[in-house]
Parts: C-alpha cells; structure tokens; sequence
C-alpha cells in the first residue's frame, strides 16, 4: 500500500487507530463535514496524540484520514517529495477517506 492510500473503515477502527479514528469522527462531526475546520481545532488533539500514543505516526498515512489530511495541508508536497499531482492525489485521498470514515 502506498502513502495516503487507506484501508477499508472497520481495520482502521481497532486499538489505536480505531481510538484516535473515534477523536476525528468527533472533531468531523462537531465541524459539521468541514474538513478544514476540523483540523483548525483539532490541532492540539492531533499534536497529544502523537506525543502520547506510542508509534501512531506508523497509521497516520493509511487509517487516520483526518490526521493525515491535516498533515498533508500542514507541512506540504516538500515533506514526502510529491510533485503536485502525486500532492493532489495524497490530499483527495485523505478527503475522500475522511467523508468514507466519519459519515454516517
């Protein structure tokens, strides 16, 4: 599986990527699907998150839309390398993955 590609929404719902998935639902849900609004206020949960839940930067990129997506806006294409497409493929991913995990 490459970056930015993620699994189907029940393997990403169990230990630790399912706990911070249930933080992201919430944070989706509360911004009313705005995606970018969730990330704006789900900074500080998404910085607790990494400091404190160990190796959950290994899921980021293939169970954790929300995160991933917030990274992605974050830190750029010069980050992992992508060139705008590959970018813009990363980034379609995370939303579409967003709206598949945290919809009802």
């Amino acid at each position: 599986m490459e970056q930015f590609e993620f699994v189907n929404k029940l393997e990403a719902n169990e230990g630790r990527s399912g706990f911070a998935n249930s933080i992201c639902k919430l944070l989706y849900t509360q911004a009313g699907g705005n995606i970018d609004k969730a990330i704006k206020e789900g900074e500080d949960l998404f910085i607790g998150l990494e400091d404190h839940v160990r190796n959950i930067y290994e899921l980021i990129d293939s169970e954790i839309p929300l995160i991933a997506y917030y990274e992605l806006k974050k830190y750029g294409a010069d980050n992992w390398g992508f060139d705008d497409s590959e970018y813009d493929k990363s980034i379609n991913n995370s939303i579409n993955a967003c709206k598949n995990y945290y919809s009802y």
